[in-house]
C-alpha cells in the first residue's frame, strides 16, 4: 500500500476494490503504517478507489477509532462518495471529491512563503502552494479566513477554489497584477524607505478597523498554546507567561497575526494583505512583534534568515524597519521608541519559547 508522508502527516493511498475479499489485509497494512509514523496526522487519498462495500467502510471506521479523531479523505468519485452520504459516513470523517489539477510548469514562482510557495497564472490569476503535507483543514481554515477578510472589508484577494498542484494543496486567488512587498523591494531598493512608510500607514489604517467577534481573540490563541505547552513548562513559568499575556490591553481591532514582506501584496499601486489564516481580534503589538521579529530578531539569530525567506538581505531588512517604526508609532520620543523595542523582543521570546515546546 502506497504512502507519502509530510512533517507531520501521512498520506495513504486507497485504490482499486474495498470489500470482504482484502477487508483484513488492508487495515492490517494501514495500521501497520500508522504505527510506523507515530504522531503524525492520518489522512487518506481515495483518487484511485474503485469501489468500497460495508466491509471497507469498517476497516475506515476501525481506523478512525484507532486514531480517535476526524480524518481527512480526498479525491473521492462520485460513485465512493454515494456510498459515504447513503451511510452516513460523511459524519464521521472530512470527505472531499476531487479538485481540479493545476500544472506549475509553465508558471513563474513570485516568492517563497513562509508555509509555501506563490505562482503567478497565465490567466492574471495567482496560485499559493502549500508546502507538501500540509493538512486540507489548515488550507481550508486559510481560505475561510480570506473570504472572513474580505466581507469585512479588510483589503486582501479574493480566494477561489481549493486545487491539487502535483502533491500538494492550493488556493487560487484573483491577483490583478499583484506583486510582494518583499518582491517589490528587490526589484527597487532605491524606494525602501517609501514602502516602509507606506505600510506604517497601511498599518494604521488596518488598526483601526474594528471587528469585535468577527475574528477569534489572539490573545485566546496564545493562551491555547500555553496550555498545550503546559505539561512541559513549570509553574512559575506558566505564571509569568499567563502575566505577559494578560499585560496586553484588550481591543477589538483587526490583527493580521504574521506580517511580513511575504505576506503583504502591491496591487494597483495599493497594499493588500494575504495568508489570511492567523486573522484574529486584539491589540496592534501582535502585528507588530511579529515584524519586527522577522525584520530584525530572527535576522539576528540566524543570519541569512531574510535573504533565504524573503531575498531581502538582512542590512536592508533592518533599514525597512527604522524607517518603518518611528512613523508608526507617530509622534514618540526615542526613549519612548526604545522602550516599545524591549517590549517587542520580550513578546518575540515569549512567542518563541511557546511555539518552541508544541
Amino acid at each position: 500500500m502506497r504512502y507519502s508522508t509530510g512533517k507531520n502527516t501521512v498520506r495513504i493511498y486507497l485504490e482499486g476494490w474495498m470489500d470482504s475479499s482484502n477487508a483484513e489485509s488492508v487495515e492490517e497494512e494501514i495500521r501497520k503504517i500508522i504505527a510506523s509514523n507515530m504522531g503524525r496526522e492520518v489522512s487518506f487519498d481515495a483518487g484511485g478507489l474503485e469501489y468500497i462495500s460495508s466491509a471497507g467502510l469498517r476497516v475506515l471506521l476501525n481506523v478512525r477509532k484507532l486514531k480517535g479523531s476526524n480524518m481527512e479523505i480526498i479525491n473521492v468519485s462520485e460513485q465512493v462518495l454515494n456510498v459515504f452520504n447513503t451511510t452516513g459516513f460523511g459524519d464521521f470523517f472530512d470527505i472531499t471529491p476531487p479538485m481540479r489539477k493545476l500544472d506549475l510548469n509553465r508558471t513563474d514562482s513570485m516568492i517563497k512563503s513562509v508555509n509555501g510557495r506563490i505562482y503567478m497564472q497565465p490567466d492574471d490569476n495567482m496560485v499559493k502552494v502549500f508546502d507538501e503535507g500540509t493538512p486540507l483543514r489548515e488550507i481550508k481554515k486559510e481560505r475561510e479566513s480570506a473570504h472572513e477578510a474580505l466581507v469585512a472589508g479588510i483589503p486582501t484577494l479574493i480566494p477561489f477554489d481549493i486545487v491539487m498542484a502535483g502533491n500538494s494543496y492550493g488556493i487560487v486567488f484573483e491577483s490583478a497584477g499583484s506583486v510582494t512587498l518583499a518582491k517589490a523591494i528587490t526589484r527597487d531598493p532605491e524606494k525602501l524607505e517609501d514602502y516602509a512608510v507606506r505600510l506604517a500607514s497601511f498599518m494604521h489604517e488596518l488598526h483601526e478597523m474594528r471587528v469585535g467577534d468577527k475574528f477569534p481573540s489572539i490573545k485566546d490563541r496564545y493562551r491555547g498554546w500555553l496550555a498545550r505547552a503546559s505539561y512541559k513548562l513549570s509553574e512559575e513559568d506558566k505564571r509569568n507567561i499567563e502575566t505577559l499575556i494578560s499585560g496586553i490591553p484588550d481591543s477589538d481591532c483587526y490583527v493580521h497575526g504574521d506580517i511580513n514582506p511575504a505576506n503583504i501584496l502591491i496591487c494597483d499601486g495599493e497594499m493588500m494583505l494575504m495568508d489570511m489564516a492567523g486573522s484574529a481580534h486584539g491589540h496592534s503589538i501582535f502585528d507588530l512583534q511579529g515584524l519586527y521579529a522577522s525584520l530584525v530578531e530572527i535576522e539576528r539569530e540566524r543570519p541569512m534568515y531574510c535573504s533565504s525567506t524573503f531575498g531581502i538581505t538582512g542590512s536592508n531588512c533592518k533599514r525597512f524597519w527604522d524607517a518603518f517604526f518611528p512613523v508608526y508609532m507617530g509622534d514618540k520620543s526615542d526613549a519612548e521608541l526604545e522602550k516599545m523595542k524591549m517590549l517587542l523582543s520580550k513578546y518575540y521570546v515569549l512567542k518563541k519559547n511557546l511555539l518552541s515546546v508544541l
